[in-house]
């Protein structure tokens, strides 16, 4: 079926890699085929990765997770691994289990003849792991042999698995095995998919490529046909639809980006800070979903952008990156967050050199159990990190913290640890919070991070039921978009102080983006004010703010300066700078400097509710119902539009003639436009409104 799907995607893209961008701006790249070595089975860590030593006490989310690790661990030493025991409870979840090295047991002998031993790699290995359920739902590792009892090497291993499985796979291509009942069922596609190569011949790439898909499945179950049937509807009801798909030499299918209009036209008003979510390829889902999601101005999720990477290295993520900053005009985003993976920073290196990129804190703080939970004191180690990296606000506080910890807990030689702070930019707080993130889970405490499609997605979903389900999951999410839009327009929010400061944004404001704002003027009651310098046009604040913590009152102090010519007001929070939403210890220092006004630069756009962002306005196959109308209307002024271009553009005269008038009458119907949001008399001559009267 995946050939099937390159032939017909070829033949109706003229040999295209990017076939469906009907507004691509100009831009082209060549996203050329990945070499036939990449085919080849790499179940070894990628990118030079060091899986870590099996310790008891380390935790896994789930019993695949276990086995995944152990499997690369394995693979990494040199050895092979076998399930040895495994108990089920009453709910069918299993309880307990162990796995071995592959050597584990007796060599057999034969019943025929005791004399003649069989060929066995059988030698009594004792080591394994032993792994339990917790009352949690996680798994434990209660205990680890690591001592092995004959040679271990990886490149044997590595080579012993391709031989292996490449001879079962021959079979299957073989015509005298079709009878053979002792063929494995589950081979058996490649024996179709074999005929695309000439002569019919079993080679290299199909091997590599079947092993490649049959880790994620994009191409079974008619997965494959579904997508290519999915983008040609897509095409349909969405003219800017945008998709590449990326083929190996034998043109099977091996990587897939899309993006559909309204992607595309929020990226243009949300693309500063991209989140690129891996949660689903991490997490071993059957669907190898990638995704890049922003927030609007509300502060919710949105979808700029989904792949499908069946192979986590950083050739793959290269080819994802370049397709998403094709699809998007070249303008790569000015931070982007993800997980702390070696292959992805590389690729954001190549793709993004510009670009801020930051590691995810709430996905760090997740694997501390799994890297130092077997620490005797792990408890506390782990309170003593939490509170250097979350309660420090200088880089040499938190550096001080970090090194004293390490020490006092004999943590020198982790190499993990050594590696985070090693790489303590990308997501320390005190670090990161001096750039724009937009608010995004990075580095506050609590915060959690949510996949975009959660709830619609599960672990054994396969790709055909992933494809019923989009279309409903971003249909949900712009219907939530356009209600927060018309809450945010046709209602107000009451202030919670008499400040005339909270008015400001309380007019220009979205709801959600005043709610945070508004924590800030209640918070104020709690910041008391000391004077440190007064040099006449700068001063230096101490704010010393009130706080609870661990249920006992403390005192917080913030250094806040103030330029009274700029009026420019900087915090050592940096709440500004990082979500775009000024701190109370700054509005204290604003009242106290009796300031009248919020200076404009502390009005983000980004926020703004007056603002009318073209993605509402995109058709796409989920078009919100309450929207429809003025979607059909922008569709017809385009095409009105384009007539009008089309006319004006054959002369230099022609053509100023029309971008001076357009943009008359732009002014003017922004104008018309504001009068008819603010009063219900909409019946306003158009003579009279365009006329300016």
């Amino acid at each position: 079926m995946i050939q099937l799907l390159a032939v017909q995607v070829m033949e109706n893209c003229c040999n295209s890699f990017i076939p469906a961008d009907i507004e691509a701006d100009g831009c082209k790249e060549e996203l050329g085929h990945h070499s036939s070595k990449e085919c080849t089975l790499e179940i070894h860590n990628s990118d030079g990765c060091d899986v870590p030593t099996p310790q008891d006490g380390m935790v896994f989310c789930s019993e695949d997770e276990v086995r995944s690790y152990y499997t690369k661990y394995a693979n990494q030493e040199g050895f092979g691994i076998m399930t040895r025991t495994s108990r089920k409870g009453a709910d069918g979840k299993v309880r307990y289990f162990i796995l071995a090295c592959s050597r584990e047991g007796n060599r057999r002998t034969s019943k025929k003849n005791p004399i003649r031993n069989c060929p066995s790699r059988k030698q009594k290995c004792e080591a394994r792991i032993s792994v339990y359920l917790c009352k949690d739902g996680a798994y434990q590792i209660k205990s680890a042999t690591l001592n092995h009892n004959h040679d271990l090497n990886p490149g044997e291993v590595k080579s012993r698995n391709n031989v292996d499985i490449k001879m079962r796979l021959k079979r299957t291509v073989d015509p005298s095995d079709q009878n053979d009942k002792r063929v494995n069922k589950s081979f058996r596609p490649l024996a179709v998919e074999a005929e695309v190569c000439e002569n019919q011949a079993f080679c290299q790439n199909c091997f590599g490529n079947y092993i490649q898909r049959e880790k994620r499945l994009i191409g079974n179950d008619g997965d494959g046909y579904a997508l290519y049937k999915y983008f040609m509807w897509m095409q349909e009801q969405d003219s800017n639809f945008f998709y590449v798909i990326d083929f190996d030499d034998c043109f099977c299918v091996k990587n897939v980006f899309w993006a559909d209009g309204r992607s595309r036209a929020a990226y243009k008003s949300f693309g500063d800070v991209v989140t690129f979510d891996t949660i689903y390829l991490s997490n071993q889902y059957k669907v190898p979903l990638t995704s890049f999601v922003g927030v609007n101005h509300h502060g919710q999720s949105i979808l700029l952008g989904c792949g499908l990477l069946p192979c986590e290295d950083t050739e793959s993520f290269v080819w994802l990156f370049q397709s998403w900053l094709v699809c998007m005009s070249g303008v790569p985003p000015r931070g982007i967050i993800a997980d702390h993976c070696k292959a992805i920073q590389n690729a954001i290196q190549i793709v993004f050199p510009s670009t801020r990129h930051s590691w995810c804190l709430p996905h760090i703080m997740k694997r501390l159990p799994q890297k130092i939970g077997g620490h005797a004191e792990y408890k506390a180690i782990s309170y003593y990190l939490q509170n250097a990296i979350y309660d420090t606000f200088t880089t040499n506080e938190f550096e001080k913290g970090w090194k004293k910890i390490v020490e006092e807990f004999g943590l020198e030689d982790d190499e993990w640890l050594k590696e985070l702070f090693r790489e303590r930019h990308r997501w320390v707080p005190t670090f990161v919070r001096c750039s724009f993130w937009a608010g995004m889970p990075t580095i506050q405490r609590g915060e959690n991070t949510h996949a975009f499609f959660d709830g619609f997605i599960d672990r054994q979903a396969t790709l055909k039921q992933f494809l019923g389900k989009y279309d409903i999951v971003l249909q949900a999410k712009a219907e939530k978009e356009f209600e927060a839009d018309f809450r945010s327009f046709c209602s107000t929010l009451a202030c919670a102080t008499k400040s005339p400061f909270e008015r400001q944004f309380q007019s220009a404001y979205t709801h959600a983006k005043f709610l945070e704002v508004q924590k800030e003027f209640v918070g104020k009651a709690d910041c008391n004010v000391c004077v440190v310098h007064d040099g006449g046009s700068f001063c230096l604040y101490n704010v010393i703010e009130d706080v609870i913590m661990g249920d006992k009152p403390k005192e917080a102090m913030f250094k806040v300066s103030f330029d009274r010519v700029n009026y420019e007001v900087k915090c050592i929070c940096n709440m500004f700078e990082f979500r775009g939403i000024l701190c109370r210890h700054s509005l204290a220092i604003l009242s106290q400097e009796r300031v009248k006004e919020i200076p404009s630069k502390y009005i983000l756009e980004r926020w703004r509710k007056s603002l009318k962002r073209r993605h509402a306005y995109a058709k796409t196959s989920y078009t919100t119902k309450q929207l429809q109308p003025q979607m059909q209307r922008f569709d017809s002024l385009c095409k009105q539009f384009d007539n009008v271009a089309e006319v004006a553009s054959e002369f230099e005269e022609t053509s100023s003639f029309v971008k001076n008038s357009i943009c008359d009458l732009k002014e003017k119907l922004e104008a018309w436009a504001t009068r008819l949001r603010n009063t219900s008399e909409v019946a306003v001559p158009i003579s009279c409104a365009i006329e300016g009267t």
